[in-house]
């Protein structure tokens, strides 16, 4: 089976489907990992409802990865992937919950890399890589809308989702850790740069503004709950959805109702 994101419907329904959502329906969803069955943990409860993580990216390696500055024809885009309905279940609060059934998202794909935050590496380690089925197609499906408004435009780089089975995702586990992330609603996504280093933007003004901004309107187009900006990059956005607050100035933090697919 495979995913029905929000604007869009299955192959069958009355109404045919966008591109955007078509292209998401092709498949090779083997390259999706099935979660193992959920060990029973406790997970102690967390006062803060605010997500953080260090303003500050970790000292890296000098050899830096850029993507390509020509600007590439649509058609020239990988073939997107699919994302299959296995039945997560985003069990409790994104600040004390657990992830049930989740899925594990590549640690890159045609439009996304992966970057450790606690190591400072490429790509991040799977176990901080776990969210909803539903998570996954959402966020899939913004990243394809992204690129194919955006010809040429370097592949997305994303941060932290939730542990394998969700739970406390702290500074214990590198960086400065989250309050929430804990039951697979929950994605970091940096901001793109201006230099095109597929990194997390170190300082503001590396910020790509323009295409920031527009990645946080798909977002909030494709029904995001909630899109954590920073205090000083300038984006905006309604403001039920788009919130500046603190450790968010070099990445978008991306929270999805726990609605089903």
């Amino acid at each position: 089976m495979v995913a029905c994101v929000a604007l869009g419907g299955c192959a069958g329904g009355s109404e045919a489907p966008i591109e955007q959502v078509r292209v998401l329906r092709l498949t090779p969803a083997a390259l999706i990992t099935k979660q193992a069955p959920a060990r029973e943990e406790q997970a102690p409860a967390q006062d803060e409802q605010t997500p953080t993580r260090d303003e500050q990216a970790p000292a890296r390696d000098e050899t830096i990865v850029r993507a390509s500055v020509v600007s590439a024809p649509r058609s020239s885009l990988p073939p997107p992937m699919s994302v299959p309905d296995v039945g997560s279940i985003a069990a409790g609060a994104t600040n004390d919950g657990r992830l049930l059934n989740g899925l594990l998202l590549p640690g890159s794909g045609p439009d996304w890399v992966t970057y450790d935050p606690g190591l400072g590496t490429t790509p991040s380690r799977a176990e901080r890589r776990w969210g909803t089925d539903r998570l996954l197609a959402f966020l899939l499906y913004v990243l394809r809308d992204y690129r194919l408004a955006n010809p040429g435009a370097p592949p997305v780089v994303i941060g932290d989702l939730s542990r394998p089975h969700g739970g406390p995702f702290g500074s214990d586990h590198g960086g400065l850790g989250h309050v929430s992330h804990q039951n697979g609603l929950d994605v970091d996504v940096f901001y793109p740069r201006r230099d095109r280093a597929l990194l997390p933007p170190t300082r503001v003004a590396q910020v790509d503004r323009v295409l920031a901004q527009d990645l946080v309107d798909r977002f909030v187009a494709a029904g995001a709950q909630y899109a954590f900006v920073g205090l000083n990059v300038g984006l905006v956005g309604p403001p039920q959805v788009v919130r500046a607050i603190p450790h968010h100035d070099d990445h978008i933090h991306v929270r999805i109702a726990g609605w089903r697919r």
